[in-house]
């Protein structure tokens, strides 16, 4: 015998959208995977939706249980199939690892803090600190691009 397979964020997603699957026809264990905050972040990147998702937010994360959330957006949300692209920040390195490492060394912080100082300080801010600590013009130029 097969064991079935726990629910996934998509099959919550079909089930409010293209499927309109009732709530009660999910087992207890797939009603207990349900996640309001995730199930608002795919909707949400659906263009067609994202408004809507954002005013419904405020009543789907706290106010109202897991159950009454699946079912506002089951009868609220038109029955449609389609494709949300998955928004993903990107991660990019603001600064200079090098350059936050050494004013995170020079300031006795974080490597977080020393990004948020980094923030606020200009180009000769820096440009002092580094040769403080021997660099050369060429690792500095590197080493400072992007700072004003």
């Amino acid at each position: 015998m097969t064991e079935k397979k726990a629910a996934t964020i998509f099959d919550f997603i079909d089930g409010v959208t293209s499927k309109k699957k009732e709530w009660s026809t999910w087992s207890t264990p797939d009603q207990k995977l349900f996640s309001p905050f995730i199930v608002n972040r795919w909707l949400s990147m659906r263009s067609d939706l994202t408004v809507l998702i954002n005013e419904l937010q405020t009543y789907t994360i706290g106010l109202l249980r897991p159950q009454e959330t699946y079912r506002l957006y089951h009868d609220f949300l038109p029955k449609s199939k389609s494709f949300a692209k998955y928004v993903k920040g990107k991660k990019e390195d603001k600064y200079s690892a090098k350059l936050v490492e050494q004013i995170a060394e020079h300031f006795l912080i974080s490597k977080s803090e020393a990004e948020d100082y980094v923030d606020i300080m200009n180009n000769e801010q820096c440009t002092s600190i580094l040769k403080l600590y021997g660099y050369t013009d060429a690792e500095m130029k590197t080493m400072l691009k992007g700072i004003k």
